[in-house]
């Protein structure tokens, strides 16, 4: 389940997105819209094939990042990369502890951002939550 970032919207009674802060969820001035949440997941296995996705969106997305190195491993890695407006970064693990970690909030991208995750000798899973309005 993914944990709700604190946003410049207000919800009015029915759910519906009300006050100044309503562009910034998604919502269009005048439409009474329902602000949504929805959770995203990229996952590579180990000794699988990288993988990426497009983060969309109405607000900026708090990534959080998991894995889980292989038992026996001798050389593992992990390595996230974000491309948006011409920009591309990478954040790298090149000597993760042994078994599962955990780095909750890890990056925070702008909707349009493509995220790529790749994995040697663990398994990787990036979460996020995308915010809209309906």
């Amino acid at each position: 389940m993914c944990q709700v970032q604190p946003y410049p919207c207000s919800i009015g009674p029915y759910g519906h997105v009300s006050g100044p802060g309503h562009r910034g969820c998604g919502c269009q001035p005048g439409h009474r819209g329902t602000l949504m949440v929805s959770p995203y997941e990229l996952a590579v296995a180990s000794g699988g094939a990288t993988a990426q996705a497009l983060v969309g969106g109405a607000a900026p997305a708090h990534l959080s990042l998991e894995y889980l190195v292989d038992s026996g491993a001798t050389s593992p890695s992990i390595t996230v990369t974000t491309a948006s407006n011409g920009t591309t970064s990478s954040w790298s693990e090149t000597t993760p502890g042994p078994g599962y970690q955990r780095k909750p909030d890890f990056l925070n991208v702008q909707p349009g951002t493509t995220v790529t995750v790749a994995a040697t000798e663990a398994a990787a899973r990036l979460r996020w939550c995308e915010t809209f309005c309906c």
